[in-house]
């Protein structure tokens, strides 16, 4: 008894910096034990420590001014989990969805890669939903912003599976007030920066049936949590998140990870296409097949097809790479023209394709390119193509 007087005859500014380092679960206990500690845990520092600590946020606070005890209890307690990184199931398109919490609300942005071909651009961000407190405090709201009509109610569901379940009560007011056509002309240019009529039929047709994929679903998505790869040694490039060029499907974004052994990396779909849908493998790289070739043996695909590429030796990889000059074939389609005269490392491997639905996926040969620390490239040797691939950059707190 007497250590715990002596405790709360401490100075109140003391008690109070001591309170707001505790878990959530002691901060409740405190609560319970007597008038003064109750008093003191219900002051604004201790929730804001508490938010700072427990879901290691700074700067997210700063623009803040409302109550941080009203933001854990009624919002954060309860969709705490849903922090991080997601991947909305739509159909073979995938995508990206970023949830944060900012200014007291969590808010759910969908990341989309830059507009076609300039894959060096930053993501689009659109939000798509935002989980905040109601006028009166005394509830929370789950507003959807998709479409014309402003935000909107709509609510969020745990699936027994862990996932999530994210569904617009009010798809009416996704509806472009001019019709359906104007709906799909106002996606195009918030897709590809031009009009209808700047494109060529075949490519119009691809977006025209992502148009209709992705706004069919009604704004109702099953959401899938994203994990980014932890940092690697001894790789010639970090795993991560990165943006390439897909032909005429575009910018995709895909993740670059290293199998367990180091002696394989994959390219895996976070989005995709009708032909190589999202979640499947676009990449096979073979790490241990590095090769060296000169200016003259990358003049055409079908000199590289032609010549015997020797395997360098086993130690070649990771720490006696070196570096070599590069140049896309003479007779190679490059849809982005920023590509790098220089590379530090280039491998043997292998990019899937497959017909339309997935259909007959197969290998096909390449070679995997690094340039930098924040760049790659794929040479599609059948194909006659040549994909580069930059770094998304964003921070995902």
């Amino acid at each position: 008894m007497a250590s715990r007087l002596q405790f709360l005859g401490l100075p109140p500014e003391l008690l109070m910096k001591i309170v707001s380092y505790l878990p959530a679960r002691d901060v409740s206990s405190v609560c319970q034990s007597c008038k003064k500690l109750l008093q003191l845990a219900d002051q604004e520092l201790v929730w804001q420590n508490l938010i700072k600590a427990e879901f290691n946020i700074r700067n997210q606070l700063s623009n803040y001014h409302g109550s941080y005890k009203d933001v854990y209890t009624k919002i954060l307690y309860e969709y705490k989990n849903m922090l991080g990184l997601w991947q909305p199931e739509m159909g073979s398109y995938g995508g990206l969805l970023h949830i944060k919490l900012r200014e007291g609300k969590l808010i759910g942005e969908e990341c989309f890669a830059p507009i076609d071909p300039d894959v060096y651009q930053n993501l689009r961000i659109k939000r798509l939903f935002s989980i905040q407190l109601s006028g009166d405090l005394s509830c929370v709201d789950v507003l959807c912003y998709r479409g014309f009509a402003g935000p909107h109610p709509s609510h969020i569901e745990y699936t027994e599976s862990g996932n999530v379940k994210f569904r617009c009560s009010d798809s009416d007011s996704h509806k472009h007030p001019e019709g359906k056509q104007s709906e799909f002309e106002s996606w195009l240019v918030e897709e590809t920066g031009q009009r209808p009529s700047e494109f060529f039929v075949h490519g119009q047709e691809l977006l025209l049936m992502k148009f209709l994929v992705t706004t069919q679903l009604g704004c109702t998505y099953d959401l899938t949590r994203v994990h980014l790869p932890p940092p690697e040694v001894d790789v010639v490039i970090q795993p991560g998140l990165f943006k390439g060029n897909y032909g005429g499907h575009g910018i995709e974004l895909i993740m670059l990870e290293y199998l367990p052994n180091k002696t394989e990396a994959h390219g895996k779909k976070i989005t995709g296409d009708p032909n190589v849908p999202a979640n499947k493998i676009s990449l096979y790289i073979d790490l241990t097949r590095p090769m060296v070739l000169s200016i003259e043996q990358q003049r055409t695909i079908d000199l590289l097809q032609q010549i015997d590429i020797p395997d360098l030796p086993p130690d070649t990889y990771p720490n006696n790479l070196q570096k070599q000059s590069f140049r896309v074939p003479d007779d190679c389609f490059e849809r982005f023209n920023r590509t790098p005269t220089s590379c530090i490392a280039r491998f043997h491997a292998n990019g899937q394709i497959a017909g339309h639905d997935y259909s007959n996926p197969s290998q096909t040969p390449g070679h995997w390119v690094v340039f930098n620390e924040n760049t790659f490239g794929f040479l599609w040797l059948e194909l006659k193509s040549f994909s580069l691939y930059s770094r998304v950059t964003e921070e995902f707190d």
